[in-house]
This record gives structure tokens, sequence and C-alpha cells, in this order.
């Protein structure tokens, strides 16, 4: 009998055991699934979306040229043909059902070196780290109340990888803890933006500080 209970024993742990090597491997699976879904849509989004808080190789914002910030298209919402898998489909979905939001500009006489962060929506979850892919919907003001870009016109949300110079300083720092769900107010000096040369053919005079409303879509962590 004892022999008996021994193996019945032995048994149950090799059955325990194997049960939580196939959660582990449906775990890794569906992480690896989450990080293809947002690869895809960084790559698209680096092909596709306008954004004129891209940096170029040398550091420095880059706009585009070849279209306008200022045209609005028939619909602000995410297209139905839109397929992608966020980490929190739920939260994702409130957060794209949003009305597009209504910033103040930012002070004329902002210090140069400044970035004034506050939440105005809370979110939720991990906060956002460096080396983190991060996709957001936001909008953008000059002083004089221009929107000299915004995500929510062109209707996609747009991926990045934060500190890694993708987008401009200001970003790269001021989206640093900011969780799924957040909206954030980023009020951020020239020196942190685009500097003496501006943007001028995108809407961003010398010098000057810009303020964005951004939205947290989603955060994946790096693999």
């Amino acid at each position: 009998m004892g022999t008996e209970k021994r193996e019945r024993q032995k048994e149950a742990r090799w059955l325990k055991i194997e049960a939580e090597q196939v959660a582990a491997t449906k775990a890794r699976r569906r992480r690896t699934a989450i990080r293809l879904a947002v690869a895809t849509v960084v790559i698209a989004g680096g092909l596709l979306a306008y954004s004129a808080i891209w940096a170029g190789d040398d550091g420095s914002a880059e706009t585009s040229a070849d279209e306008s910030s200022t045209t609005t298209p028939e619909s602000t919402t995410v297209p139905e043909t839109t397929t992608t898998t966020f980490s929190d489909p739920e939260l994702a979905a409130e957060v794209l059902g949003r009305d597009p939001p209504a910033p103040e500009p930012p002070p004329a006489d902002t210090a140069a070196a400044a970035l004034d962060v506050s939440t105005l929506i809370e979110g939720s979850g991990t906060a956002v780290a460096a080396g983190d892919t991060v996709v957001v919907h936001y909008t953008g003001l000059t002083p004089d109340g221009n929107v000299f870009d915004s995500s929510w016109d062109r209707g996609e949300p747009v991926p990045f990888v934060i500190g890694q110079g993708m987008v401009i300083p200001g970003w790269d720092e001021g989206l640093i803890g900011a969780t799924i769900g957040e909206r954030r107010r980023l009020v951020i000096g020239a020196d942190k933006a685009y500097g003496a040369e501006g943007r001028p053919d995108g809407g961003i005079p010398p010098n000057s500080p810009l303020a964005f409303e951004v939205d947290i879509v989603d955060v994946v962590k790096p693999a």
C-alpha cells in the first residue's frame, strides 16, 4: 500500500509540473502575439502616418512637407478595418472611443528648458519606462492656438519606442511613468522641442514652446 501511495503522489507531482509548463507556454505565446501585433503597428505607423513629433537621425525633430497636418479627414475615429491586438483590449477600446481633447495652448513665455507634466485622466497598469513600445493618440498646439498636428484627425494612434530618440526630447522624458488609459498634458519648452530653427513647414515657429495632450492606448514591454 505504501508503494502505491508513493506512486500516486509521484504521478500527481508530474501532472502538476506538466500543467504548469502548459500554462507557461500559453502565456509566452500570448506575450509574443502582443509584441508581434504592436511591432506590425510600429512598421505600419512608420510607413503611413505623418507625425510632427518624430525625430530625425541627427536627433532633431522632423516633419513631412508632403502632407498638411491641418487637413481633417471625414472621420476622427480609428477605421473599422484596423485590427490590432492590445495588451489590455478593454482599456484600449475605452481610450480609442474617447472624444479628442481640446488642449489649452502653451504660454508664450514658457522657459526654453521647461517640461511641465500633468495628468488629466488617470490610467492603470505598469508605468512607461525607456525601451517600451508606446501607442498613443495626441494633439499638439503652438502658443497662438494653432493645432499643428493631431493623430485624432488622422484617425490612427501612433506607435514608437520611448527613450530611443524617435520623438522629440519632451516626449521621451515627459511620458515616462504614464500608464495605459492616462491622458497626460505636456508643456514643452523650445529646447526640448524644435529649438531655434522650429519647423516652419509644419506650422511651428522658431523658439516656440508646444503643448500636447497625449492619450496612452497601449504599453508593451520589450522582450
